[in-house]
């Protein structure tokens, strides 16, 4: 079963993702990017999906892409901005900041899945 990190401050959106991908992603569960470096000093992972905000005063999703592609171990993990910036050219911003793909808030539940396993390949 492939391996997935989620970033996620907004505990609904973390608990509505492990409930629903529970029988086709193990999918773990972090709120910061503090904690996100953490669990992947001790863990390995396939894909990381990350939100952007964070939260007031925490690091954002794009400081932490930037601490995950500055660390060999996990410089090659496929990252992919979940976000609810969703202009036109926020995908564009996203993937030329390192972001392996872009996801717009709200998600489709439908899907994400199918999204989700796009990222696999790369």
């Amino acid at each position: 079963m492939k391996r997935i990190l989620y970033v996620e401050d907004d505990l609904i959106n973390a608990l509505v993702m492990e409930k629903l991908f529970k029988e086709t992603f193990q999918i773990t569960h972090v709120e910061s990017g503090e904690r996100c470096l953490e669990t992947l000093a001790r863990k390995n992972f396939d894909l990381i999906l990350m939100d952007i905000n964070l939260g007031p005063g925490q690091m954002t999703g794009v400081d932490a892409l930037r601490a995950i592609r500055s660390e060999p171990a996990t410089a090659g993990i496929p990252v992919v901005a979940i976000t609810a910036y969703a202009f036109a050219h926020d995908e564009e911003r996203f993937l030329k900041e390192g972001f392996t793909g872009y996801i717009p808030k709200p998600l489709d539940w439908r899907t994400l899945p199918e999204k989700i396993d796009q990222y696999f390949a790369r």
